[in-house]
């Protein structure tokens, strides 16, 4: 269980109830010097250097470029950056997290949230005066200042209008009023918290400008609605119709009637009322890769090698850019109980969970939570010890997780 009430140092010493309570989607919270005993892993030329690899995303803004809020993207080469002007530009790394591992040990102290929330930490640097422009986010996000300075301006949802500068590739805010009570300049160590939609203006105050952006993953609502729309769909009944009762009381042979309405509600919600289905479709979309070209699954006899491996003592990690998830329907039995008060039945599968990896998942035994609940708090793992006879879901677990690349052997490059 998460500890809602130890002070946290990433909080500046709040506790996560009172975060949670009063600042989380809610309003933004500044915390001086949360960040505490973290070797910065990059330097602007080593994150440079990563912006010239295929297979990084990456982009530099130029505010004063060849147009106004130039927007380049990468992979670079070295006369990019030779041609960069002196002053006000930006380069963005995505992900830096799935290449970096100590840029996600800074991720794991984030776990007082949802980890399956977790998206990945993008890394910019900017040179004196450089900014991407006032914008807002549709997620939450920490804003963590690990070098030099950075002055942000914050506008709530209600303080702006979402209308953009015309004829540029980035979507910057064309009306941005400074409020004097969210204008904050921020040191090495410190932290910003912004909701969704709170709008934000970054600019560097120096050429050693280091930002590391957290945020978290948020679908909408009509991504999810389609996705469990096709979950649903899996299976047709053709045999499940609009058949709504006639109460003979239609004003006339063409009208659709409030009647009509209702029974398809009804029928809709019926459909819906399956906390199984959408546990399924949530745990596999925020479980999937932001990458997935790099995370094919092992085959079966890399598989086999792998396993042997792990029982053999061979050092194992959970890397950076793996997801891992699970749904226990017992924990919130209680709460599903009220929801589910005059509906039909549910089937009892309380005796089991889902274990989601990298957009798959595996059902198995509930009892195996704390093994699942281990891999996600831990990065490095010796199986060599390991009892397989307490589950007999242990092995099967453990070979989807391997399959999955949700863990992955240390090897002499990866040290």
């Amino acid at each position: 269980m998460i500890d809602l009430d130890a002070p946290l140092t990433i909080l500046g010493g709040m506790t996560a109830r009172t975060f949670l309570s009063e600042y989380w989607q809610k309003k933004p919270l500044l915390i001086r010097s949360g960040l505490v005993a973290f070797d910065v892993p990059l330097d602007a030329d080593e994150l440079a250097g990563m912006a010239m690899e295929d297979g990084v995303e990456s982009r530099i803004v130029i505010e004063n470029g060849q147009s106004p809020w130039e927007l380049r993207q990468g992979p670079f080469d070295e006369d990019a950056f030779a041609t960069l002007p002196e002053k006000e530009w930006t380069l963005l790394v995505q992900a830096v997290d799935h290449w970096v591992p100590e840029v996600q040990e800074l991720k794991e102290r984030f776990q007082f949230l949802p980890s399956w929330r977790l998206d990945d930490v993008m890394v910019s640097y900017a040179t004196e005066g450089g900014s991407v422009g006032p914008h807002y986010d549709q997620y939450d996000v920490f804003l963590v200042q690990v070098a030099g300075k950075r002055r942000w301006q914050v506008l709530a949802p209600d303080q702006y209008q979402d209308t953009s500068i015309p004829d540029i590739p980035l979507h910057i805010l064309d009306n941005f009023d400074v409020d004097s009570t969210m204008d904050w300049e921020l040191d090495a160590g410190d932290i910003l918290y912004l909701p969704p939609n709170f709008a934000h203006n970054g600019r560097s105050l120096d050429d050693d400008c280091m930002t590391y952006s957290i945020g978290f993953r948020a679908p909408s609502m009509q991504d999810a609605l389609t996705g469990i729309r096709d979950k649903l769909c899996d299976t047709i009944n053709e045999k499940d119709r609009f058949s709504a009762p006639e109460s003979g009381t239609r004003a006339h042979s063409a009208q659709i009637n409030q009647e009509d309405i209702t029974y398809l509600q009804a029928e809709l919600i019926r459909l819906i009322n399956q906390p199984e289905v959408l546990a399924q479709w949530l745990g596999e979309t925020m479980s999937d890769s932001k990458y997935p070209e790099f995370l094919t699954p092992l085959n079966q006899q890399e598989l086999e090698q792998a396993y042997s491996n792990a029982l053999a003592g061979h050092t194992f990690i959970r890397p950076g850019d793996a997801r891992i998830s699970y749904y226990d329907p017992e924990t919130s039995e209680s709460e599903n109980q009220q929801t589910l008060e005059g509906l039909d039945d549910q089937p009892d599968n309380t005796s089991n969970m889902t274990v989601f990896c990298n957009g798959d998942s595996l059902v198995m035994s509930r009892e195996l939570a704390i093994f699942v609940q281990a891999v996600c708090n831990e990065t490095e793992f010796d199986f060599s010890g390991l009892d397989l006879e307490q589950d007999s879901d242990l092995i099967p677990l453990l070979r989807f997780l391997i399959r999955q690349q949700g863990l992955i052997e240390l090897t002499a490059s990866e040290e």
